[in-house]
């Protein structure tokens, strides 16, 4: 199936257009968010690598990890020396440890079995989990043409993915997983969600 994921330049620019003034301050939260002391990263669904370059930027990413099922993204990952893995979440496999997990954008994706993935993601976590999540989207328009720009831009390979979380559905998923959440911030348009859980120090 053709998606937008298969244009790394293309889907960057319509995200831009997309969020708007959101777009940069949804990863500016995330990177504010990880820890001091954290030194190497996970990111699982890293699509286009723009989270990545905020962390690069602010001088956060020490040592950075990526998962993408996109080739796409793969190769441009690749052209630009950086490591990321082909992965399939939804193949149940192990993921890589790490001081912070993040995954952004992309759980809405998964909700179907998303009471095995959000655990699969904290025990990945030696230190904290970081998940940002659209909760209001122009998939959610009332508008026709709107929400088709909208289910565009999310479109991959497993179809187009409808199914979008309100806050109150993503909390009610950290309860079932029994994940905590640490700390709970909006981006200033309210588009995204940002859930940071934190791991007791270990003695």
């Amino acid at each position: 199936m053709l998606t937008l994921y298969g244009f790394p330049a293309l889907y960057g620019l319509l995200m831009r257009l997309a969020y708007r003034r959101d777009y940069a301050a949804r990863h500016a939260l995330v990177a504010e968010r990880i820890d001091d002391g954290v030194d190497d990263i996970l990111e699982v669904c890293c699509g286009h690598l723009a989270l990545h370059r905020e962390l690069a930027r602010r001088g956060v990413v020490r040592s950075y990890v990526g998962l993408e099922q996109s080739p796409a993204m793969l190769r441009r990952a690749r052209r630009r020396g950086l490591d990321v893995r082909a992965f399939d979440v939804r193949a149940g496999g192990p993921l890589p440890t790490a001081g912070t997990v993040i995954m952004q954008a992309s759980l809405y994706q998964f909700h179907d079995i998303a009471d095995a993935l959000l655990p699969r993601l904290w025990a990945a976590a030696r230190r904290q989990l970081v998940i940002a999540e659209p909760v209001r989207d122009l998939a959610q328009s009332r508008v026709a043409l709107v929400r088709w720009f909208g289910h565009a831009l999310t479109r991959t390979p497993d179809g187009v993915h409808t199914f979008r979380y309100t806050e109150a559905l993503l909390l009610d998923l950290y309860r079932r997983c029994q994940i905590p959440v640490s700390r709970l911030d909006h981006t200033p348009g309210g588009r995204e969600v940002v859930v940071c859980s934190l791991k007791a120090p270990s003695r």
